[in-house]
Parts: structure tokens; sequence; C-alpha cells
């Protein structure tokens, strides 16, 4: 199934630049970024902010989710395409009403590795992911030169797909059988479909990112997929 329209020229770039990250990291030091003052003023986010629209302007998102899910037509998941990117803005909220694509980027690449490895995708994880993008490709892209409906879209895809990957993977785990690996598959083919990435070589290179979390994979109300229902016990997904 493809529902997709072509990809945008900035999309197109990014998917590349991302595949270029995935080898150039694996041998070499990160890049030294050249706008540490911005960093440093937002330490837990990217440069690619972008002011929110309202919620559903484009019907991107709906049409990523049947992509996904394999099956249905977009008009069919509007709402539920509403309700991840709502719940995702909750979720990420840093004092400011703007949206921040780097770290959407960042939980959907999480949520397709928890996926993959069925282990879940913690604050230090995500923010893991979230730096790794800062050295390898943000600072590789050009933004303000980009559409804003174009950025937009993508913000929009990014959340939405993280947000229903997790929370897919989170009740597949707990049905058993053969439900974890139908969310794999979704990561699989939406990786594939989105950016051209192969799921296994994006895991192995977002592994090398658990060190400084691995001690302590602690699970807190930033994670992405049912968090709290893991913090009363349920097994870890």
């Amino acid at each position: 199934m493809n529902l997709s329209t072509p990809p945008h020229t900035w999309q197109t770039a990014l998917a590349s630049r991302l595949a270029q990250a995935l080898t150039l990291s694996r041998l070499a030091h990160a890049p030294l970024s050249d706008d540490a003052a911005d960093q440093a003023a937002h330490a837990g986010g990217t440069r690619w902010r972008l002011p929110a629209r309202a919620v559903q302007t484009g019907n991107a998102p709906a049409v990523a989710l049947a992509e996904m899910l394999g099956a249905g037509k977009p008009a069919a998941h509007a709402e539920l395409a509403t309700r991840c990117l709502q719940q995702f803005r909750q979720m990420d909220a840093h004092g400011t009403q703007d949206d921040d694509l780097g770290r959407a980027l960042a939980a959907y690449l999480g949520a397709c590795r928890q996926a993959f490895d069925q282990e879940p995708l913690s604050a230090g994880r995500w923010q893991a992911i979230t730096q790794w993008l800062k050295a390898w490709v943000i600072d590789e892209m050009p933004w303000h030169d980009v559409p804003l409906a174009e950025r937009q879209d993508a913000f929009e895809r990014f959340a939405t797909l993280a947000v229903a990957l997790g929370e897919w993977t989170v009740q597949a785990s707990r049905q058993g059988g053969a439900n974890p690996a139908s969310a794999t598959w979704m990561a699989r083919n939406s990786l594939k479909a989105q950016l051209g990435l192969d799921l296994p070589v994006l895991c192995s290179v977002l592994r090398g990112l658990d060190t400084p979390t691995a001690a302590n994979p602690s699970v807190n109300g930033a994670e992405l997929g049912a968090a709290a229902d893991r913090q009363q016990g349920a097994d870890p997904v």
C-alpha cells in the first residue's frame, strides 16, 4: 500500500542525510556544533522549532497512519491522528507553544526501535536520540528556507507516528503471541516509506546511544507509550 504523495524535496534530503549519519556516526566523533548558544538555550530541544498550527490542518498524519497500519483510508484514521498529535504536544511541552520537529523525529526513530527491540523509549533514550540528531543531522540541513507548511507537515507526521507506534507496541506486548511482530512490521514499513531507512540498521546505531542510560533505564511520565501503566508495575516494552 502506498498512500503517500511523492516526498517533498526537503524530506528527500533529510532521508539522505539520515542514511549518511547512520554510517558516519559509527566511524567518527560527532561534529562540533556551530550554534552552541542556541543549543544551550534549548538544551532539551532543537533549533527545528516552528509555530504550531491548529489540529488537524493537513491530511498528512492520517495518510501516514493509514500507510503504517496497512489498512483503511486516511479519512478513517483522521480522529486517531488528531488524538496522537495532541498527546505528543502534551508530552513534549517545554513551556513554549512551538512545535519541535527535531524532537518529533527523534521520538519517531525511537518508537521504531521500541517496536523492533521491545524496549521502552524512556526519556533518557529520547533525549539521546535528539542529541544524536543535533550532532549528525540537524546542523547539516537547511531550515528557514524550507516552506513552513512543509515543515509543519513533517512535524505532524512524525509526532503522530511516534505516539501511535509506541502505543501499538505496548498493547501488542501485553497481548503476546504474534502481536509484537505486527508492531515490528509496522515500524519497518513506515520507516522505509517515510525515510527510506532499514529498521535493523537504524536500531543497531540507536543501541549504541544507550551507554549513558543503560545502567538506569528509568521510566517516567515523559516516556512514550502508556508510561503511567508501566510505572504501576506492568512489564516494560
